[in-house]
């Protein structure tokens, strides 16, 4: 049986000692860039060989995080740092840009790559093109997934799964957040979140912190997550101290090798290491309610402060030591290392005219491992008598022999990157996605395709005959498959031509349907090698990233930007909507601190989309948007609204609300 992993945080070098020392089977770090925990104290170049090499002496894998999403000026610089993390050992990268994935395994098809949570896989279809299409070795799975989803998922052969047992939900399900760059320009796919969903909001009468999720912890399901085929068991927390990582993975440590639940004490002391009001198991139990929201308070904060941790000091690693001296040949040593043996060869040894070496001085210079993480627990010296070889030489042999311990052989390469590829030949064309055929005005021959969602399609009474496009859920779980193929099935039964995918989990499946494939933005067009991607698993047109500016969208000519509408800024797992107005409506505003209105609509799921509180507009800047195909999202727009919409773009007029630039 393949030995589950605990893979385990580290913001900066206290916090990695303090992993290893606790039990960690592998850690994980980032740069201090393309890293989505870009607050964190993190690394450096200079910094992360020596970290791999603490690691890899204790017998702990490093994998850095590139878990951000590029623009196409930065996919140079990115070749170039993956080049020397490849060099320095690290042991794997954590990727959530597909362009970047097919870069790295272009140029480097050795260097495994892990699939992040920000790349939103929620079902099997996901995990295995990943695989299959881009070569990730393993996929960390969405937060939001149940037990039975990560256990159907993580059965299989072709790749390894990894979930995270410990530390902070986000509201939104991963990879499919915009509320940070909505609200204040600081995007999470840029690794700058601000963290809107822990402030506080008002929902009807009801003022709270309806977007604040506690921290979720496993510990009292360890036989299911043990059982489930994860291959690797994840804490989060790179932007907390030492004392959360030392403590906490002390005890996950204890509780996977003991096989058993965290008991009273352990539970408690988890909680006050950090939490938000306890603990939430709810996604992993499917019990998705009012229970799993909560706050840091004052009262928390007090506890954590308290909770210190003896410092750490990292026992040094014994090693074995062989050494060959004999007269008229090279000096050989051989250092093993875990079971690995290296041997590296030195100096002519002399005959001594005079004062011939003792065994004793040769064995004092050949164990100075001082400034390294080891010690000579076993030694072995073969030696002539008479021998002479200077102390210089014994050294550089023993520095040689610890160098060829921690070297993989492994060598960066002088790249020259190709220029970005999109293609032009498209048509350009109008579409847009209504929550409702009662939205629908009477002009909407303005578009070429009508998207409306595939639940609403198939359960609408109303002509449908408006409608040539569906668009899938953002989210389909593996047991949902039968239900949305149904929908599927109906609609193109129905003449529906086109389908918006939202999800890499989605593709094969829609396509089986015949459709004509579009990807929405959820999909992270960021550069042009994510959009390469895409259109080679037979997606030819795409709805780029509406974080790009107008700089950066010249890069895209012909594809689709989304021209107006509220951006979706979050999908919620857990609806909002529930707790608060009821599921009979399955719509409502949320307000903010500074009185602005969120509308949220329920979605097929029991999930719920959050809107942002004011269109993108741009219909008074049509030399802006002239190169590109155009989306329209209508949210909570009447009949009459979109119609005026729909006029204003057709005339190049301004408007007097609220709005939202592409800049």
């Amino acid at each position: 049986m393949r030995k589950t992993e605990l893979l385990a945080p580290a913001g900066d070098k206290d916090a990695l000692v303090s992993a290893i020392a606790s039990g960690a089977n592998a850690v994980y770090f980032g740069l201090d860039i393309f890293n989505a925990r870009i607050r964190a104290e993190n690394f450096t170049l200079d910094t992360v060989e020596e970290s791999v090499k603490l690691c890899h002496a204790h017998g702990v894998k490093a994998y850095v995080t590139l878990n951000t999403q590029l623009y196409n000026k930065e996919l140079p610089l990115m070749l170039e740092y993956v080049g020397q993390l490849y060099e320095k050992g690290v042991d794997a990268l954590i990727v959530a840009d597909f362009g970047v994935a097919s870069l790295i395994k272009s140029y480097y098809p050795d260097f495994e790559i892990h699939a992040s949570t920000q790349a939103s896989v929620h079902n099997k279809n996901g995990a295995e093109l990943l695989c299959e299409r881009l070569g990730f070795a393993r996929v960390v799975l969405a937060r939001e997934l149940d037990r039975e989803s990560i256990e159907y998922i993580s059965k299989s052969d072709k790749y390894e799964t990894e979930i995270f047992v410990h530390g902070a939900h986000c509201m939104s399900v991963s990879g499919q957040c915009l509320a940070s760059f909505c609200m204040g320009g600081r995007s999470g796919n840029r690794g700058e979140c601000a963290q809107p969903c822990r402030l506080p909001y008002t929902i009807g009468k009801e003022k709270g912190y309806p977007l604040s999720l506690k921290d979720m912890t496993l510990s009292s399901h360890i036989e299911d997550i043990l059982n489930s085929g994860a291959a690797s068991l994840k804490i989060e927390g790179r932007m907390k101290n030492s004392d959360y990582v030392g403590g906490t993975v002390g005890i996950w440590r204890r509780l996977i090798d003991q096989k058993r639940n965290a008991n009273k004490q352990e539970a408690s002391t988890l909680s006050a290491l950090f939490s938000r009001g306890g603990f939430t198991d709810g996604y992993f139990t499917g019990k998705i309610d009012k229970s799993m929201l909560g706050i840091r308070s004052d009262k928390d904060k007090e506890t954590s402060l308290l909770q210190k941790t003896e410092k750490v000091e990292l026992e040094r690693v014994g090693i074995s030591l062989n050494a060959e001296l004999y007269i008229g040949k090279e000096s050989k040593l051989t250092l093993t290392h875990m079971g690995r043996a290296v041997t590296v060869f030195g100096d002519i040894v002399e005959r001594a005219a005079n004062a011939p070496m003792s065994y004793d001085d040769v064995k004092k210079n050949l164990v100075k491992f001082g400034s390294t993480p080891f010690y000579v627990k076993n030694i072995d010296i073969k030696m002539d008598e008479g021998i002479m070889i200077r102390n210089s030489s014994l050294n550089a042999l023993r520095r040689m022999g610890v160098e060829k311990l921690f070297d993989m052989g492994r060598k960066a390469k002088g790249i020259t990157l190709e220029a970005e590829k999109t293609n032009t030949s498209l048509d350009k064309i109008k579409t847009a996605l209504f929550n409702s055929i009662e939205q629908i005005p009477q002009n909407h021959s303005y578009f070429d395709i009508v998207f409306l969602p595939l639940e609403v399609y198939f359960n609408s009474k109303s002509d449908k005959s408006l409608v040539n496009g569906i668009k899938l859920p953002p989210v389909v779980l593996d047991k949902e498959w039968d239900q949305v193929e149904k929908m599927l099935s109906y609609a193109k039964a129905q003449g529906v031509i086109y389908a918006l995918v939202s999800n890499i989990g989605q593709i094969e499946r829609v396509k089986a349907y015949g459709f004509e494939l579009m990807a929405d933005f959820r999909f992270n067009v960021f550069n042009s090698y994510t959009l390469e991607f895409i259109n080679s698993l037979g997606i030819k047109r795409a709805i780029v990233s509406p974080e790009l500016t107008l700089a950066q969208l010249r890069d895209f000519k012909n594809q689709s930007i989304i021209a107006y509408g509220k951006l979706p800024t979050m999908v919620t797992h857990k609806c909002v909507l529930k707790d608060t107005v009821g599921c009979d409506k399955c719509k409502g505003y949320i307000k903010d601190r500074q009185g602005a209105m969120l509308y949220a609509q329920g979605i097929y799921g029991h999930r719920c989309v959050i809107y942002n509180s004011v269109p993108v507009y741009m219909a008074d800047k049509p030399k802006d948007i002239e190169w590109y195909s155009c989306h329209f999202i209508f949210s909570d727009e009447t009949r009459d609204e979109a119609y005026k919409v729909i006029e204003a773009y057709k005339k190049g007029l301004p408007t007097n609300r609220g709005m939202k630039r592409i800049k």
